[in-house]
């Protein structure tokens, strides 16, 4: 059982709305392995409020940082003193770290993303991906990861035209050297980044051809029972990633930052 007491530091979610979030039972199970005398809690701040809530993460002794979820990530990355170079990229922070009263931000959204697809073996450095909703808040983080981690070609999938041509700004400004397609190629990674298979009458993100045709089939959706997606492409015998396996390793990847 977690132990709080005077000593106990705190890492808050903050976002609105927050009852949502599943992040904290999970953050505080890793806490409990890891030996962490850490409690995550969620927290809710209305916009009009975000600003106050830095200046108590700046002035709290036993704040350590704080995990950032919609509509905050760009007012964090403007709050920030120093973020990683994959945040200024993006202009979006999710992870914030607490350092001699200073906030240092990072975007860790695919990150979390990349570390899951290790896990099955797949290489992503000179491979294929297939991002639906890349314009987004995860999808543009997680196109940017595939990047950096050396993915050659990506498809991407936006119907947003104002975020379709914010990808497409990132791409040519810091990654010119990944090529671009329109159309879904054979052995591609599948990432579904949207929304659709959260509710069980969405449509489904992939046809069953792409399914059949690629190498991985990953969604960024958390839902209690796999998502259509996923129990099609398990169907066919294809490796998946889903949204909780996904999030699993963003505790990993955020706690790294925010601890070491």
């Amino acid at each position: 059982m977690m132990r709080i007491t005077g000593k106990t530091r705190i890492f808050p979610i903050i976002g609105s709305p927050v009852s949502t979030v599943f992040s904290p039972p999970a953050f505080n199970i890793a806490f409990l392995e890891r030996g962490l005398d850490i409690v995550m809690v969620p927290m809710e701040i209305p916009a009009k409020q975000v600003n106050g809530f830095w200046e108590l993460l700046r002035g709290s002794a036993n704040l350590i940082g704080c995990s950032v979820t919609y509509p905050h990530k760009q007012a964090a990355f403007a709050a920030m003193d120093a973020c990683t170079p994959r945040a200024a990229r993006l202009g979006a922070v999710n992870t914030v770290r607490c350092e001699n009263g200073q906030l240092i931000g990072d975007a860790t959204d695919g990150l979390a993303m990349c570390a899951a697809i290790d896990l099955t073996g797949t290489p992503i450095k000179h491979g294929v991906a297939h991002v639906l909703g890349a314009g987004g808040g995860a999808g543009i983080a997680i196109v940017d990861a595939l990047c950096e981690r050396g993915i050659s070609e990506l498809v991407l999938g936006e119907t947003d035209e104002f975020r379709a041509q914010s990808v497409r700004d990132l791409l040519a400004q810091f990654w010119p050297d990944v090529t671009v397609s329109t159309s879904s190629k054979p052995s591609a990674i599948l990432i579904n980044a949207t929304t659709l298979g959260k509710s069980s009458g969405d449509a489904m993100p992939f046809g069953a051809e792409m399914i059949r045709s690629a190498v991985l089939v990953c969604d960024a959706v958390t839902r209690d029972t796999p998502t259509a997606l996923c129990a099609t492409a398990n169907a066919h015998n294809k490796p998946t990633v889903s949204g909780d396996q996904m999030g699993q390793c963003q505790i990993d990847v955020q706690l790294e930052f925010v601890t070491g």
